[in-house]
């Protein structure tokens, strides 16, 4: 018995597709980077910046579930992706300063307190 599968052969979109498959977290990646060179040089406002990049990810976040799978969804997988790390670093990287900052005035704050104790 043999089996016989009649497939058309891909066209460009799944061409397209199957080669961003597995490089869509690498291609964040290197776009999020891109960004933020650009922001280096040019040098905008930062609220603004985060501004955009949150409205360029509810715009990627909210037309995924419109486009059907294939090349278009991973072209919105990819840039809702270097959005989100656009966002998501800079909130890191302040939410790690406030807590050494909390934890430098607690440690300043618990040496007094023994100072002030061994005076006593």
């Amino acid at each position: 018995m043999q089996i016989v599968i009649d497939e058309e052969p891909p066209g460009a979109g799944m061409r397209g597709h199957r080669a961003l498959a597995g490089r869509r977290l690498l291609l964040a990646i290197v776009l999020a980077a891109a960004e933020a060179v650009m922001l280096l040089v040019w040098r905008p406002a930062f609220l603004w910046v985060l501004l955009g990049a949150a409205v360029l990810l509810a715009l990627a976040v909210g037309l995924l579930s419109r486009v059907p799978a294939g090349l278009g969804r991973d072209l919105l997988l990819i840039v809702g992706g270097a959005q989100a790390i656009v966002i998501g670093v800079p909130l890191a990287l302040g939410f790690g300063v406030l807590v050494a900052v909390i934890l430098g005035i607690m440690l300043i704050a618990g040496l007094v307190f023994v100072a002030v104790a061994k005076r006593r």
